[in-house]
């Protein structure tokens, strides 16, 4: 890959739409709130912290990349860390040329007794404002509702979502193991979503097979996340692109779990020749220690994509966002003039 090319990919104004709050925090931040909680670290080294913190370089399975989750997640649970995080968030993205992310998180996990899931999202917001101002960078955060979770739960975050439906929360999620909770479980709360006025998206086609990806359709999702297994099934592959549905592509985290064994063996280029809506994210940027330029050198380095397949991603971005019209319009003359 050229110098020129590399520049090229840093300065493309890109669009971010599957981000998990939880899984993009900075280790050097991770480690300052470990130490503040006072919970003995295993390393007082900053690099060595690092490998507690992000996939390893050996990780086979959706197991493993979640372990680094399980480590830091009590790191997390206060205002003042959901705020810093969230602001520093805007900063990383603003940094590498991001005009629009979008930001998911589940409330619920983050709140403790004295800090319930409503004030979680309140201080998500509040640190995704201040990112905006400070970064020139344009933002909305989705709910996710998860698989594993009691229903309660999850109705409480349906519920905390419409309460700020006005004021930064812009759509809805499922995320967690479809391997073991099928999509077409969480009818009621697809239903009860798209009552409120909410856009789905949902994790589908990653740890379970097309399947999954059918009944998020069913359910009214207009954007899969990851839908790697949508290259097992040739209806389906119609039925996406007949019906515009969007496609959130995670390629590094796609090869850390081993959803696909390899970069040349995603079905990315196959996505892009049958003229898919793809689009590019990070997914988890910390944890996968990555950010959004890294996801689009890969797309030059593995499958020789020109530059004008990299402005696809982003303009099917544009159109995929949860945003009304009048803010897409905006993004794509923003897109335009820093082209």
């Amino acid at each position: 890959m050229t110098e020129e090319t590399r520049q090229f990919n840093f300065q493309l104004p890109k669009v971010d739409l599957h981000c998990h709050l939880d899984g993009s925090v900075r280790a050097a931040t991770l480690y300052e709130l470990g130490k503040k909680s006072g919970r003995k670290l295993p390393t007082d080294n900053l690099n060595e912290f690092k490998k507690y913190v992000s996939v390893p370089s050996d990780c086979r399975s959706l197991t493993d990349f979640l372990r680094a989750f399980e480590f830091f997640y009590d790191f997390l649970k206060s205002p003042e860390a959901v705020e810093r995080i969230a602001y520093e968030l805007c900063e990383d993205a603003a940094r590498e040329n991001i005009i629009y992310l979008e930001v998911r998180f589940a409330p619920v996990l983050q709140a403790t007794e004295n800090f319930p899931p409503e004030e979680v999202v309140r201080m998500a917001l509040r640190g995704l404002a201040q990112g905006e101002k400070d970064f020139k960078i344009k933002t909305r955060a989705i709910i996710c509702l998860y698989r594993s979770l009691p229903d309660e739960l999850n109705e409480t975050m349906l519920a905390v979502a419409k309460k700020f439906r006005s004021r930064g929360i812009v759509g809805i999620d499922l995320a967690g193991d479809e391997s073991h909770y099928e999509t077409k479980l969480y009818e009621k709360f697809f239903l009860q979503a798209r009552k409120y006025g909410f856009p789905i998206t949902c994790h589908a086609g990653e740890a379970a097979g097309p399947e999954s990806i059918y009944q998020a359709l069913r359910l009214g999702a207009r954007r899969i996340g990851h839908g790697v297994a949508a290259i097992k099934d040739e209806e389906l592959l119609k039925i996406l692109r007949r019906e515009g549905i969007f496609l959130e592509v995670c390629l590094t985290s796609n090869v850390q779990t081993q959803v696909v064994k390899g970069y040349p063996q995603h079905p990315l280029p196959e996505f892009v020749r049958r003229q898919l809506l793809v689009t590019l994210n990070t997914d988890d940027r910390g944890v996968s220690d990555i950010d959004l330029t890294n996801e689009f050198e890969l797309a030059t380095k593995y499958f020789a994509f020109p530059r004008s397949v990299l402005v696809g991603f982003v303009a099917n971005a544009v159109e995929g966002a949860f945003l009304d019209e009048s803010e897409k319009r905006q993004l794509r003359l923003w897109l335009k003039q820093e082209e």
